[in-house]
């Protein structure tokens, strides 16, 4: 092969490689996406000007995978799909013995996704193993030393534990564009065992919700399970006003629900943020803090400004998110529920970069 064409996909892959440590360093997942689309885009260049049709069709299964785990909650119907894929990738690109390797290794990898943090471990340890042969068999030098450095990060993670790391780097706070039945019964299955039956939202309120405004809600997820929820509203700004001189825990009336609106004022409710005990932990916080603040910080880059956020905390956790945002307490209801705020001052000066 001409040395030349070589270099240029070494040169590819490093440019790759840089983009990929660039988007773990952005908050916003859109963002993220955006980058390793960019990311996709010059492994597949590299891949091709090497003649490895198995990896170059492979990154772009795994990209779309990755666009639709962060998009969707059906998450079984991807991971089958991509099955599918890899199969048909190994019938139309296995003409050496090696270029099996990099679909087996997608496929291991996919398993260990769904399973456990040390059977995860295993996964990738295997899988990037895989893609090391496959790399330096066709001359991706470079693909391979990023193989290599993850391979030996798992190691070091399987043998020397960094558990709460590797817990909390499973974690995904993402924004769905639709609200499916999956969906409405797991947040419904959750508040249930969380708050009972009489704190309970009605599944059919939930979904009249969202169809009034549908950027109303975050899901949490660990790898790909659901495990709680943020629950957030744009009110006008009389029922704003109005929930802030209440005495008891309010009714929020549908029509009083409104979109974000660009170049207005608009007003936040967080009505819920509810996630399962074994999740309720100091590391679960800063997360839902960072998302937060991301959330509020590209709302304002869009030019939707948030002149007001209120916050109904009627859980222990949920008052120590307040706390840790820095939430000024209101009141507290009857019903031992606290009305916390946050000013249009406070989140220009604390939340606004």
């Amino acid at each position: 092969m001409n040395y030349i064409i070589i270099i240029i996909a070494q040169v590819f892959g490093i440019i790759s490689w840089l983009l990929l440590m660039y988007s773990y360093t952005k908050e916003d997942i859109d963002d993220l996406l955006y980058i390793q689309i960019l990311v996709c885009v010059f492994d597949v260049i590299s891949y091709l000007l090497l003649g490895a049709d198995a990896g170059l069709l492979i990154c772009l299964v795994e990209l779309i995978k990755t666009v639709l785990y962060y998009k969707t909650d059906k998450d079984r119907l991807i991971f089958r799909l991509g099955l599918f894929f890899y199969i048909l990738i190994s019938f139309l690109t296995v003409k050496t013995w090696y270029a099996i390797l990099p679909v087996l290794g997608s496929v291991i990898d996919s398993f260990g996704v769904s399973k456990d943090s040390k059977i995860a471990n295993i996964c990738s340890i295997i899988s990037n193993t895989l893609w090391t042969i496959y790399d330096i068999l066709i001359l991706s030098y470079i693909g391979a030393i990023n193989d290599i450095v993850v391979v030996m990060c798992n190691i070091g993670v399987l043998f020397f534990g960094y558990s709460r790391l590797m817990h909390i780097s499973k974690f995904r706070i993402l924004k769905y564009n639709y609200l499916s039945k999956k969906t409405v019964d797991n947040i419904y299955n959750l508040d249930k065992k969380n708050y009972g039956d009489d704190n309970t939202w009605d599944k059919e309120y939930q979904k009249d919700v969202f169809k009034r405004n549908n950027d109303s809600l975050l899901v949490i997820k660990y790898k790909h399970d659901f495990v709680g929820y943020i629950n957030y509203l744009n009110l006008t700004e009389e029922e704003y006003n109005r929930i802030k001189r209440v005495r008891k825990m309010p009714n929020i009336y549908l029509k009083n629900i409104i979109e974000f609106k660009v170049n207005r004022k608009n007003y936040m409710i967080i009505e819920s943020i509810n996630i399962k005990k074994e999740y309720e932990k100091e590391e679960s916080i800063k997360l839902i803090d960072k998302k937060l603040k991301s959330f509020i910080n590209l709302k304002h880059k869009r030019r939707v400004y948030i002149h007001g956020i209120i916050f109904l905390a009627t859980s222990e956790f949920e008052k120590q998110i307040c706390e840790y945002m820095k939430f000024n307490k209101v009141k507290e209801l009857d019903d031992k529920t606290f009305i916390y705020e946050l000013s249009v001052d406070e989140i220009k000066n604390n939340y606004l970069k």
